[in-house]
């Protein structure tokens, strides 16, 4: 339908395969690359930016899943934030489209070769280098300062009751303190030591921000008592 192929509240072009792996309905979307980022480019970022900064996303977005193609069984690229944001047909808009068209079949390559086109909302002000994030450092990949100091993102904060705490911390008892060992150049933890009731354990910084659910491994922590909320009957 050149209108567009519901599924569930949204409509996306191309054709929908629907498939039963593992006792669960999956719904797969095929569409031609150009077509699939004029929706990530409206997904991943407003639409009513700088048409040269939507053409940077389209050229970023692009470069990323052209070399994710293959990856996997049943497709080749998440619609979340664990890959990039694809949102269908409603997040196109004429800009959108105008960014794609512009900037048609134009990668990044380093050396001949796709590079790995990571993206963010924001940096904190400086990105950290690939080597400290995963195995190899990556020449293209250094760290460098973002001027994103307006951004929401870059300021955040988060209250943790101790039930969580003690549910992500069950092999300590909880949590009563954490003392960071070690950080990266850009401030970002590397170890820490967490201390709870039942004894101590070291963490890296990658697994501290998992069990925490935080945005990001640049983080300080403050213990405060906590006040269980009163209710009346």
């Amino acid at each position: 339908d050149p209108r567009g192929i519901w599924l569930g509240n949204r409509r996306y072009r191309g054709h929908l395969r629907v498939e039963l792996k593992s006792n669960r309905i999956i719904a797969v979307n095929y569409l031609g690359i150009e077509r699939y980022l004029m929706s990530v480019v409206g997904s991943e970022m407003p639409k009513d930016w700088p048409i040269a900064a939507l053409k940077a996303q389209a050229v970023a977005a692009r470069t990323y899943a052209l070399k994710r193609l293959g990856s996997k069984e049943a497709y080749d690229i998440n619609s979340t934030e664990s890959s990039q944001v694809y949102l269908g047909l409603e997040s196109e808009t004429s800009t959108t489209r105008a960014a794609v068209n512009r900037t048609r079949s134009l990668v990044l390559r380093y050396q001949g070769k796709l590079i790995s086109a990571l993206f963010h909302s924001s940096s904190g002000g400086k990105t950290e280098p690939s080597g400290s994030v995963w195995k190899y450092q990556l020449p293209y990949l250094n760290s460098v300062l973002d001027y994103d100091q307006h951004n929401p993102k870059v300021r955040w904060e988060k209250k943790i009751p101790p039930a969580e705490l003690r549910k992500e911390f069950f092999d300590i008892g909880g949590l009563n303190s954490i003392r960071v060992l070690e950080t990266s150049k850009t401030g970002r933890i590397l170890k820490a030591k967490v201390y709870g009731p039942r004894g101590h354990l070291s963490i890296n910084g990658i697994e501290l921000r998992r069990r925490l659910d935080l945005p990001s491994t640049l983080a300080k922590f403050e213990i405060l008592p906590y006040n269980t909320p009163s209710m009346s009957t």
